[in-house]
């Protein structure tokens, strides 16, 4: 695909995830190309971006409005800042990628304006409650609505969500799975075939619905049956440490006093990540089952990279990639429990043979899923909507 002028509107984490994938492809395809990123609040660094691309050379970056504000206020800021950052790319694009309902709606007020030309709908999470104030959640559902009736195409990121578009009477030619991708020309897979495993791995942000807490309680008595075995965690508590309304302490120091083979690498950036992961053994997505876990609608980036760089997982029963997982045996679906964890980890360290199995199972199914084989479809099949 190759775009005349394209602008992509989202909110973002201090990891890496399907927006700045779609930067990535975006930038090689369009002859003018403009990113406006908008932090959660819990991000180290809260300031709205704004990225302008010629081509794929950036002409400019610019970086505001990094204030603390109440979370309503917080979004009321990034659409303004929207706005503004729309109209210093210049004021007009062919086509308007917005991710979640708040940055689409401002696409669609600017195609009534006639500003742009065609608006896509992004929807990366979506759940029934989405916030726990009951007003704000109403208003999150009627944008979310709204955007579903004004877009042009509408993309989302698991077949749950699909199934609730079409609930809300979006056309099936308009309703377009997007499922996340790997950027596998970026991964350099080193020979495995006489490894025993040993080396596990916590990718993502540190908080209570990541299975944190699991991996804690059941790493000392891995550790007695496996001397050799080590802890890599990727990422960090986030710095708003709030969960469901709920504080909780940073987890770095529950971490490290686990004591030797434990590895705290901190945040890292996306291809960092990818360049780090191949070198680890088995990986850990242990989702929180709970009505407010996000990831049971949606399909989580850290999973697909995993599985990529050739890492059997060790996961819980919440997202729909589950169940491919237990299907073709590319790793192993537990219980929200420390035994089972414990078990499944010691079962793949005890019994290289498996883990190998599981490891070529794993690395085969990611090979259909490359993220510019699977835009190039959906753009297409946006376009055709």
């Amino acid at each position: 695909m190759r775009f005349e002028s394209i602008v992509l509107v989202s909110h973002v984490t201090d990891l890496s995830g399907p927006s700045e994938a779609v930067e990535n492809y975006l930038k090689s395809r369009s002859k003018r190309l403009g990113v406006i990123y908008h932090p959660f609040h819990y991000c180290a660094d809260r300031r709205s971006r704004m990225k302008e691309y010629d081509g794929a050379f950036l002409r400019r970056e610019v970086k505001e409005g990094g204030w603390a504000l109440p979370p309503l206020l917080t979004y009321v800021k990034d659409a303004l800042f929207t706005l503004f950052y729309f109209l210093r790319l210049g004021g007009r694009f062919e086509v308007y990628l917005g991710a979640d309902p708040l940055n689409t709606v401002v696409g669609v007020i600017l195609k009534k304006l006639g500003l742009t030309r065609f608006v896509i709908f992004y929807t990366i999470d979506w759940m029934p409650e989405r916030f726990a104030n009951k007003w704000l959640n109403a208003i999150y559902h009627w944008l979310d609505r709204f955007c579903v009736r004004n877009c042009d195409a509408a993309w989302n990121i698991s077949p749950r969500i699909v199934d609730v578009r079409r609930s809300q009477g979006l056309p099936d030619s308009r309703n377009i799975l997007v499922p996340v991708g790997v950027d596998l020309e970026k991964i350099e897979l080193p020979d495995k075939s006489a490894t025993e495993p040993a080396a596990l791995v916590l990718l993502g942000a540190l908080a209570p619905s990541k299975g944190v807490d699991l991996v804690i309680d059941a790493f000392p008595s891995l550790k007695k049956r496996f001397p050799q075995l080590a802890l890599h965690v990727i990422g960090k508590t986030p710095h708003d440490a709030v969960e469901d309304g709920v504080v909780y302490q940073p987890y770095e120091p529950r971490l490290k006093a686990l004591g030797e083979g434990v590895v705290l690498h901190g945040a890292k950036p996306h291809d960092e990540v990818l360049a780090m992961l191949p070198g680890y053994d088995i990986s850990l997505a242990l989702y929180k089952p709970s009505p407010n876990n996000l990831s049971q609608w949606a399909d989580p980036s850290r999973v697909k990279d995993y599985l990529a760089c050739g890492l059997p997982v060790i996961i819980t029963p919440v997202p729909e990639i589950h169940k491919d997982i237990a299907e073709l045996e590319a790793g192993i679906v537990v219980d929200y429990e420390v035994e089972p964890l414990a078990e499944a980890i010691g079962s793949l360290l005890a019994d290289p043979q498996k883990w190998r199995r599981m490891r070529e199972n794993a690395l085969a199914y990611m090979q259909s899923y490359s993220w510019s084989a699977i835009l190039d479809g959906v753009f297409e099949k946006s376009f055709k909507a």
